[in-house]
């Protein structure tokens, strides 16, 4: 993790070179926002939010420490920003395994052990961990969390709704089931103690969770057709 550390650290180093003068453009924003946001990950994960200083987010970043004001106003909305960059990229994640072309059930497999994989990631479970130890201090980052979640669910939550509608499942509310479904994922000890176990461990963890989703929402495999076959 330390090989890591540096190693990111030396990324974004070079990235943060002083531009030539002028006007930024819109890539140079975007750019400039990516390695701001990328440093403040790697230090609150390192210190903890409360610990974080914005003058090393700053320095990592290869910028002033007003330039991290300007873009985003607060530390906390520093965070908030965070949070919900990574939100969006796992529902991007959510949406990929949800093929049109594939039945419910196999999506419905891909799409578990994409997300069991996804939160054995040590970043992700660091980054879970430290919303959670700041959701007291900062319940508005809790709620923020959550309608972010929310948010990243919306793929599955409609996948679900469609396929209650074609008879091949029995959900009556779509958005809390996939809420389920991530509690079911997230919820095991290992998870929330961040110990690493073997992909043998999390592919047969996956495939338990898979038979227990299809037996509680009364899986209809007859219904179950592709589209277009």
């Amino acid at each position: 993790m330390a090989v890591q550390a540096l190693e990111g650290a030396s990324r974004l180093a070079a990235a943060g070179k002083q531009r030539t003068a002028g006007r930024p453009t819109h890539d140079d924003a975007l750019q400039l926002r990516e390695r701001l946001l990328d440093a403040a990950k790697s230090v609150f994960m390192r210190e903890g939010f409360g610990a974080a200083r914005v003058e090393e987010i700053a320095s990592l970043a290869g910028v002033s420490k007003t330039t991290v004001y300007r873009q985003f106003g607060t530390k906390e909305e520093l965070f908030r920003a965070i949070v919900w960059r990574g939100m969006s990229d796992l529902r991007g994640k959510i949406s990929q395994h949800l093929e049109p072309d594939r039945n419910f059930s196999t999506n419905l497999a891909a799409l578990i052990d994409a997300l069991v994989e996804h939160i054995a990631i040590p970043e992700s479970m660091h980054t879970s961990r430290l919303v959670i130890s700041e959701a007291i201090r900062f319940p508005d980052i809790a709620k923020q969390f959550m309608q972010a979640t929310i948010a990243m669910l919306e793929p599955l939550s409609s996948a679900l709704e469609s396929a209650a509608g074609g008879g091949i499942i029995d959900v009556d509310d779509p958005a809390n089931a996939a809420r389920d479904l991530l509690t079911l994922i997230t919820g095991a000890p290992e998870v929330h103690l961040a110990i690493q176990v073997t992909r043998a461990e999390r592919r047969r963890r996956a495939e338990r969770i898979h038979r227990v989703i299809l037996t509680a929402w009364k899986y209809r495999g007859s219904h179950d057709k592709v589209r277009g076959r």
